[in-house]
């Protein structure tokens, strides 16, 4: 009975998950998607998988096996292999970031720790165009010092202690967590985060592939907008014009990957919170996704605010009110429900061929809370 059960509702939420993305597709929320759910159930686990629609026009269909530029989702990954390294004492979230970054000239947001660049809570500008004016070659080592040293003296004066998304906070927040680590931030993430969750195959930097897979991706993953920067449709790199300037790993973006490798993450996080795994403790991650007074944001993660025009209002008014999780830019992001034990990860293009199509805004809350009704 208990398998008929199980078997039960992950037709039911994989028949929702089709219909809903077969909807959006149909309502030109975005040319293609994926989602991937995962839970726990008893003792046993569940796990569906759906795509619609096309990669782009004239090209060919989106399956579950296509890489979708995370773009923010590399957020809470790049807090979360932070916390792991806090827990195994290398790392003091309350270290002053200039301090590690002693090649910023003039420092780091009248002196703001790495907490406050993961809780967007430093000061710093939310985002700029650095890269228009770099005056080295696009990711070189010379390129990052320039980057990083004009995020550092872009601050926005809204009050000391006041939340301010911030991309620029996030990319000095990658460079200290790899120089603590003493190595580049896409081998740190891979071996604290991906390769304990065992994703390694399914999430990634795309900038830091070699030659053959960087090629293969360009003719597999969805593509994003047309950049004019780049005078081109972008494909298999990222979309972030900082990150790529940055050589296309940073803290803020950078990501690619399947919508399997983003579920099993979360699944991974409730595993942790829930005390089911030693990836990080409960408490540790307890901390991590509380909200920060007068914010939505935790450390590398969104909460589920009440408010409806809050960002995490994306998870929709059917999941529990502990939901945790991210956004991406590029039409992408992953919630976690601890009191479901759920995990519902989605991914689309809906920025190609531009970003002004922004019916993802209300594609998504429908979204999910369909995926909750049929979970239930």
């Amino acid at each position: 009975m208990g398998q008929k059960r199980k078997a039960t509702r992950a037709d039911r939420v994989l028949r929702e998950a089709q219909r809903l993305l077969e909807a959006g597709v149909a309502g030109q929320a975005f040319p293609g998607g994926a989602a991937c759910i995962a839970w726990r159930d008893g003792d046993g686990e569940g796990l569906v998988e759906a795509a619609s629609g096309l990669l782009g026009q004239g090209l060919g269909a989106t399956s579950s096996r296509t890489p979708y530029d995370l773009a923010s989702l590399t957020k809470p990954v790049v807090a979360t292999a932070a916390l792991r390294l806090v827990e195994a004492g290398t790392l003091d979230l309350d270290v002053v970031a200039e301090t590690v970054l002693t090649d910023v000239r003039g420092g780091v947001a009248d002196g703001a720790t790495l907490r406050q660049l993961l809780t967007h809570t430093s000061g710093l500008a939310a985002w700029g165009g650095l890269y228009l004016d770099v005056p080295h070659e696009i990711g070189s080592p010379a390129a990052r010092r320039w980057l990083l040293n004009e995020a550092a003296r872009r601050p926005e004066d809204v009050g000391e202690g006041r939340e301010i998304y911030s991309d620029l906070g996030y990319m000095l927040a990658g460079e200290v967590i790899a120089r603590v680590a003493a190595a580049p931030l896409d081998r740190v993430v891979t071996r604290l985060v991906f390769e304990p969750l065992g994703v390694e195959d399914d999430l990634y930097y795309a900038g830091a592939l070699p030659g053959d897979r960087r090629a293969a991706l360009t003719r597999t993953a969805a593509p994003t907008e047309r950049c004019e920067w780049r005078s081109r449709i972008v494909r298999g790199e990222v979309h972030d014009e900082n990150c790529a300037a940055l050589g296309g790993v940073s803290g803020h973006a950078g990501l690619f990957g399947l919508a399997r490798g983003v579920a099993l993450y979360g699944r991974g996080l409730l595993d942790a919170l829930a005390g089911r795994s030693t990836f990080l403790r409960p408490e540790t991650l307890e901390d991590a996704i509380a909200d920060t007074p007068g914010g939505a944001y935790g450390l590398g993660f969104m909460r589920r605010p009440p408010s409806e025009g809050s960002p995490g209002g994306a998870a929709g008014k059917r999941m529990g009110p502990r939901t945790f999780g991210h956004l991406g830019f590029t039409g992408t992001s992953l919630f976690c429900d601890p009191d479901r034990d759920l995990a519902v990860a989605l991914l689309t293009n809906r920025i190609h061929p531009s970003r002004a199509n922004e019916k993802i805004r209300g594609f998504r809350p429908a979204f999910h809370d369909g995926i909750v009704a049929a979970f239930s």
